[in-house]
């Protein structure tokens, strides 16, 4: 390709990514869900036993974010800042260990304030929050794994998921945000 070629693909692109950010400004998000996960109701019977997406505890959350299933999204986890950094990002490493699975690296944040996990999606945010729960069917799923060590909180642990839907049209450039939105949040866990 040459350059003139590479620069004109850049010019298009860079006018259509202000073009949709311009839209984001000016409207928001399309759609929030934000909820309280109660910790002691994780259980290993949602891998492969009862479907977390239709049961009684989490199924209305769930609904929610199947309607907006094909929409790119940005999410957040927010935890009490009283829980020690040391303490969950120790948890975490045991769980590593133990269980090899994947789980986001710990930020260089100096200590907790209050942001657990920054993510986006572009699209089935419902399918990732399942992955983060610890749930997936593929156990090797990169994700947080709440179910294998939220419990082991020695303070108990307060978490409040949020997700944000976007138009369709920012799919491609949902990572953008993300980016913009962990510096501004400065969670525990993933690198940014």
């Amino acid at each position: 390709m040459e350059i003139n070629q590479l620069e004109d693909f850049i010019k298009d692109k860079s006018k259509t990514i202000s073009e949709n950010f311009n839209d984001i400004s000016k409207n928001g998000f399309l759609q929030s869900v934000s909820f309280e996960i109660d910790v002691n109701k994780l259980d290993s019977k949602y891998l492969d036993k009862v479907n977390i997406t239709t049961d009684g505890d989490f199924s209305e959350y769930f609904q929610k974010m199947i309607e907006y299933e094909n929409f790119p999204a940005l999410y957040f986890f927010e935890i009490n800042e009283s829980v020690e950094k040391e303490e969950i990002v120790n948890l975490i490493k045991k769980v590593n260990e133990n269980f090899q699975l994947n789980i986001p690296a710990q930020n260089f944040t100096l200590k907790n304030q209050g942001i657990l996990y920054v993510g986006k999606v572009k699209s089935c945010a419902w399918g990732r929050l399942i992955q983060h729960l610890g749930y997936h069917k593929n156990r090797k799923s990169h994700g947080l794994q709440l179910d294998f060590w939220a419990k082991e909180i020695k303070t108990e642990l307060k978490l409040k998921y949020t997700v944000m839907f976007f138009e369709e049209n920012i799919k491609e450039d949902i990572n953008v945000l993300e980016r913009i939105l962990a510096n501004q949040l400065n969670p525990i866990i993933g690198k940014h």
